[in-house]
């Protein structure tokens, strides 16, 4: 029965994809003024962020446009403070899903203005059920960038929903530490639509600081074309969905992996869910699940 629901999203997804693959908005004048505005919000950013690291910057549009899917206006820029990954890190391993510092610069889909979402203290407070003192350089680093922009500019998000573990899908692997991050990697490219952008080995970045963790590296890889498909009318999921962030950990010699359900990020920002999302999640599901299970 799961398998026939499992046919029945992709068939849907499918025909999704055939009404959304059009990219000729950008070559209205309205457009590419929302596009302009976007990457003028981008430029402030960096600004903004030039005292710190930047690991990553997608721009979700512009590859989706390459493979001839619509996706409004959205970048997603991943910058980093170490010393402040390292001590989180050492307070509670999941929080590697949500660092480093993460800012979405994006337009809604039929609104004429760029708008900012980042990953905010409060909502890695809830999550993982630290305290705000706990947060205070965190807090200290993205309220400086954020406040760089005008208020009417942020994105809020209602956290009402949000508790522990909100959106965490945590598996347990069968191998060790580099087996499961190699199997991951190699099941990734194995797709042929999905990219990885880049990674980010935690424990040697912590080392640089004294601080002893256990290993624990994040994975950042994503499809520029599925992924447009599920962004069309949400957006604002390219801050934590796409790109995809994959989390490997090793916890009392034992190794786990974590990433985000796209669909509990859909509804804690939009409401609602999209079967390209879903089609997503068990396309994932079953590229880790066989990734860490031995045959």
């Amino acid at each position: 029965m799961k398998n026939l629901f499992l046919l029945f999203c992709i068939l849907l997804g499918g025909l999704f994809q055939s009404c959304n693959t059009s990219s000729n908005k950008f070559e209205t004048q309205e457009g590419l003024s929302i596009r302009n505005k976007v990457d003028q919000t981008v430029i402030s950013l960096d600004s903004a962020i030039s005292n710190f690291s930047v690991v990553l910057r997608i721009d979700h549009s512009r590859l989706a446009e390459g493979e001839e899917v619509y996706t409004p206006p959205s970048i997603v820029t991943i910058f980093s403070n170490p010393e402040v990954n390292s001590k989180l890190l050492k307070m509670n391993q999941l929080v590697g899903i949500d660092l480093p510092y993460k800012v979405l610069c994006y337009s809604e889909p039929d609104i004429t203005n760029a708008s900012i979402a980042y990953t905010s203290p409060e909502f890695i407070i809830k999550r993982h059920g630290l305290t705000q003192s706990d947060l205070s350089e965190f807090s200290n680093d993205i309220n400086s960038v954020i406040n760089s922009f005008p208020k009417s500019m942020i994105s809020a998000t209602d956290l009402s929903i949000v508790n522990r573990n909100f959106g965490l899908i945590v598996k347990k692997s069968e191998f060790d530490f580099n087996t499961t991050l190699e199997n991951l990697k190699k099941g990734v490219k194995e797709q042929g639509d999905t990219k990885i952008f880049g990674e980010i080995d935690y424990k040697n970045e912590a080392i640089q600081y004294a601080i002893e963790i256990n290993p624990t590296t994040l994975i950042l890889f994503g499809a520029p074309k599925p992924g447009g498909q599920a962004m069309n009318k949400c957006p604002k999921i390219g801050l934590d969905a796409f790109c995809q962030k994959l989390l490997v950990f090793e916890n009392e010699n034992e190794v786990f992996i974590a990433y985000n359900d796209i669909v509990d990020f859909s509804e804690l920002y939009y409401q609602t869910w999209t079967i390209p999302q879903r089609v997503i999640n068990y396309r994932l599901k079953g590229v880790f699940e066989e990734a860490i299970s031995k045959k």
